[in-house]
């Protein structure tokens, strides 16, 4: 398809915006403080301590260098200041991690890649040190009490308070109200003068609507039956409908899963850990919010699923993918497993940074260190398991077959092991063969003659890798320690080294005389050695003991010499690949029977029963030690399992039944507990609105936002828990709210009092994530495989149609489109979604092959659409990609455009149409 020409881009500019530009300015990434204090806590103090302190602390202070405090790296050590914030390219110690001058640190090994990319960020970013901050809170004892004292006025900030369900404050204008959100939402904006715009168009309503619950647009008939329903209920039979609608689990289950951090396989390399069937938990998670499962009931069984008595349990299994898909760490950096953990459930589920104390008691929310250890406690007591999902019988059946396919195979790499070391033993008789073939190899190259290793080795049947080795040990340049060479060398040393002496018979036999001595000298310790291990055998055999003289072993000379020969590297080891072809007849039978055996019992193998990605109890659950400064080498007291003290009545119960994991969970989904409710309403608020009622979702304590409306947070968290934590409740009560219906359109009286909309007077213009926008893509051509379920597929495929939400997720490469546009980072929980805007999205939409097929689709739709001519199709098109009506206008231009080359210009103004920011945004 050809590119847009500059008149197909002239009329897309007359038609509509151009991709990407003018109808909403994007969102920036946020940096402020909160965000940048999080980041120091748990990417950035961790390597300090663990890296740098033991030598840069105020005890050590190593070239009077201390590395525990701001001021003290920048006013360095004796090579001047460490560190000039906001500036790592001149900082000495950015420089020192890199290794990329004189002084390399820490000198023993090189920080990560991941260590040294969180250290330049800090600094670029002004290096921010919580303890040079206001409001910190005073830090606890060394000693680290193991029952932490939390005050009054700790419990008294405000999102440790127990949720309150004020009655609806009055306002003026009652009657614009439709639920009891929008007394709430009126009553701020009448206490500051300001009055809500009007309300949405229909079209634009239901367009809205779709997007935000099932994360398609509408179809037009859907939006004309909509338009005529006149009844006082129309938009509820709309919502009703769209929550009906098994796709409304896939569009708010990629919301969940963005909190989750799903991803399936790891960000490393080495000893990566796949979870090909992570699609498992995806699909639970769907299938969850489809049912309106309970959100307490939600929680715990990604929480403790495995621990819930019951039936359906190979069902909740599943659902501890929340924890199990999670990246893994391996070695001392297990301790980051747990914090991963313990991140994940304390941000997403709690709005706590908890995953702060794991270092020091958190400096600004009343979460001491003794706390964090108490929950890492728990998942130190719990491990990854797979789970099958099949009866014990089908399993036990096939890892029956499958050990005995095992065996065979096992018994296949014994032999051809077996084998080759024969045939290294054997070759040792021919070590005179090879010393003068390589010789004479090497002599006619010499000679200026191309001699070649594999045509000689052929006509003397000898073996080419073999020969090759002898080639390269016989190099005069050849730096290989082997004594036993010595002889030989000399021998060939003496010889005139620039003349061709292959067909020298003196010389010839000068070099064989040696190459039997040689061969002599390898074969008599080879012998000794044979010898020697028989007679043990034997000994052992009959259970007597060897004479004095057979303990003794040969030399360690010899050793090395037989390992340098018939060793897994040595000179007369055959490669692998060239065993079988080398193999006596009697050998290749056996081995043939045995590669037989290996395929009837794969024949034999039933098909493997499922498993699920999961988790299960330790074997030995306990309580873990506080680690000191986040050093695991420096413990400090026991800290007992017990949810978060601040969230406690009194003194926390430490937790005693296994792991702890399903007391956890029952007391994060306890309606008492007064975050929980509140986060997650929170959350559903923000994916409505654009923004939460509290601006940092992840984050309730003093660094995060303070809520805008605190008093109606609090109304829907209430609501949400008495009326049974009913999910698709909240969206209805929400949804049907004035304050939800209202237009994406600006008021300069009200901008100018409240510029952010935090008062709610207007509804946010917002840009479609990747996920709805491919999906709609798909859809407004008639493309999109609406199947649910199943395992996940690559974007990079061509064919692939089915919705974005099932596309593979992976830490270590990320597919290009979903990070092109701001697909979350799936190592770490995510809040919410950045939105960039950059030049390369704006190349995909028009040059990419996936928007040329979609354009093609589209038209190919128009063509087989029952319209008289262009104007007619081009109508359906508004409506399709729309759902509204084209202007005269908008016609008009279009079949202007079409009317000199329809054939050819009808995929460019197709893409020009699904390019445009009417597509792309929802009003």
């Amino acid at each position: 398809m050809p590119r847009l020409t500059p008149y197909a881009i002239l009329a897309s500019s007359m038609l509509l915006a151009s991709p990407m530009a003018r109808a909403a300015e994007p969102v920036k990434p946020s940096a402020d403080d909160a965000a940048r204090i999080e980041f120091f806590e748990t990417s950035v103090r961790p390597v300090l301590v663990a890296r740098c302190q033991a030598c840069h602390d105020s005890k050590k202070a190593k070239a009077g260098l201390r590395v525990d405090g701001r001021e003290f790296l920048m006013r360095g050590g004796e090579s001047g200041p460490a560190m000039e914030p906001g500036k790592p390219d001149v900082s000495r110690i950015i420089e020192a991690i890199r290794y990329a001058g004189d002084l390399q640190m820490p000198p023993k090994a090189k920080l990560k890649d991941s260590e040294i990319e969180s250290l330049t960020r800090w600094v670029r970013d002004g290096a921010v040190w919580p303890e040079n901050l206001s409001e910190i809170r005073p830090p606890a004892s060394e000693s680290v009490a193991t029952k932490p004292t939390i005050s009054d006025d700790d419990r008294a900030f405000w999102s440790f308070q127990p949720v309150r369900d004020t009655p609806p404050p009055l306002v003026k204008d009652a009657d614009w109200a439709r639920t009891s959100v929008d007394y709430y939402v009126l009553s701020e904006l009448e206490a500051k003068g300001l009055k809500p715009v009007p309300s949405a168009g229909r079209r634009e309503l239901i367009r809205r609507a779709s997007f935000d619950l099932t994360g398609l647009p509408p179809r037009p008939e859907d939006v004309d039956a909509f338009v005529a329903d006149e009844s006082p209920d129309a938009f509820r039979k709309v919502v009703d409908r769209l929550l009906a609608s098994p796709h409304y689990g896939e569009r708010w289950g990629r919301h969940w899963l963005d909190v989750a951090r799903y991803g399936e396989d790891q960000a490393h390399t080495f000893e990566a850990r796949v979870y090909p069937q992570g699609f498992r938990y995806r699909d639970w998670v769907v299938k969850a919010l489809n049912d309106d499962k309970p959100y307490d009931r939600f929680l715990v069984e990604q929480i403790a699923g495995d621990l819930v008595e019951g039936p359906d349990r190979l069902e909740r299994l599943k659902a501890l993918g929340f924890f199990a898909l999670g990246p893994v760490y391996y070695g001392a950096a297990v301790f980051d497993e747990i914090d991963d953990r313990v991140d994940t459930l304390a941000r997403g589920v709690l709005g706590l940074t908890v995953a702060c104390a794991r270092c020091h008691d958190h400096k600004f929310d009343p979460i001491p260190t003794a706390d964090y250890y108490a929950l890492a406690g728990i998942f130190a007591s719990t491990q990854y398991k797979e789970q099958p999902l099949a009866p014990p019988e089908t399993v036990a059946v096939y890892d029956a077959a499958s050990a005995r396919l095992e065996d065979a195979k096992k018994a296949i790499k014994s032999f051809r092991s077996e084998q080759g070391k024969l045939l290294s033993r054997a070759a040792l008789a021919d070590i005179s063969r090879y010393v003068t073939g390589a010789w004479i190899v090497g002599n006619r190259r010499k000679g200026g003659v191309e001699a070649k290793t594999a045509e000689y080795a052929k006509a003397e049947h000898l073996n080419v890798a073999i020969l090759d080795r002898w080639i390269k040990l016989l190099d005069p340049e050849s730096e290989a320690p082997a004594p036993e060479l010595a002889r030989l060398r000399k021998v060939i040393k003496d010889l005139d080294p620039a003349r061709d002496l292959s067909a020298d018979r003196a010389a010839l036999d000068a070099v064989k005389v040696a190459a039997n001595a040689l061969q002599a000298y390898v074969q008599t310790s080879a012998e000794l050695d044979e010898a020697l291990q028989k007679h043990r055998a034997a000994s052992l055999e009959n259970q007597t003991e060897l004479p004095a003289e057979a303990l003794k072993p040969i030399s360690e000379a010899s050793v090395k010499l037989l390992a340098s020969y018939l060793g897994d590297q040595g000179i007369l080891n055959l490669p692998k690949d060239q065993i079988e072809d080398s193999l006596p007849g009697p050998a290749k039978q056996s081995l043939a029977a045995l590669k037989a055996k290996v395929d009837e019992l794969t024949k034999q193998l039933p098909p493997k029963y499922d498993v699920v990605h999961s988790l299960a109890e330790g074997p030995n659950p306990a309580h873990m030690k506080v680690h000191l400064r986040g050093n695991p080498q420096n413990l400090g007291a026991e800290a007992p399992r017990h949810f978060l003290s601040v969230l406690a009545a009194g003194e926390p119960s430490t937790y005693a039944e296994g792991s702890g994991r399903l007391q956890l969970a029952n007391a994060i989904a306890s309606p008492e507990n007064p975050l929980t409710a509140r986060v997650f309403v929170n959350r559903v608020w923000a994916q409505h609105f654009g923004k939460g009622l509290v601006g940092t979702p992840s984050n309730f304590g003093k660094l995060g936002e303070r809520p805008s409306h605190p008093a109606l947070l609090d109304h829907l968290a209430a609501t949400f828990v008495n009326g049974g934590w009913s999910i698709k409740s909240l969206h209805r009560e929400i949804m049907l709210s004035a304050t939800y219906q209202l237009a994406a359109v600006d008021l300069p009286a009200n901008a100018e009092v409240d510029p952010e909309n935090r008062l709610l007077w207007r509804a946010n213009r917002r840009r479609l994530e990747i996920e709805p926008w491919r999906d709609s893509l798909l859809a407004v051509t008639g493309e999109l495989d609406g199947r649910l379920g199943g395992p996940s597929s690559k974007l990079t495929d061509a064919a692939n149609v089915r919705r974005t939400f099932y596309a593979s997720v992976s830490r270590h490469n990320l597919d290009r489109l979903l990070r092109l546009f701001d697909f979350p980072d799936p190592n770490a929980t995510s809040e919410q979604r950045s939105i960039t805007s950059v030049p390369v999205q704006e190349l995909f939409v028009l040059n990419s092959p996936f928007m040329e097929d979609r354009s093609k689709a589209l038209v190919a739709r128009l063509q087989a659409a029952d319209a008289k001519d262009d104007s007619g199709r081009v109508r359906i098109a508004y409506r399709l990609l729309y759902g509204r009506d084209a202007t005269e206008a908008e016609v008009r231009v279009a079949t202007a455009f079409l009317s000199s080359d329809a054939k050819g210009r009808w995929p460019q103004l197709a893409q020009v149409l699904l390019a445009s920011n009417e597509f792309l945004f929802v009003d």
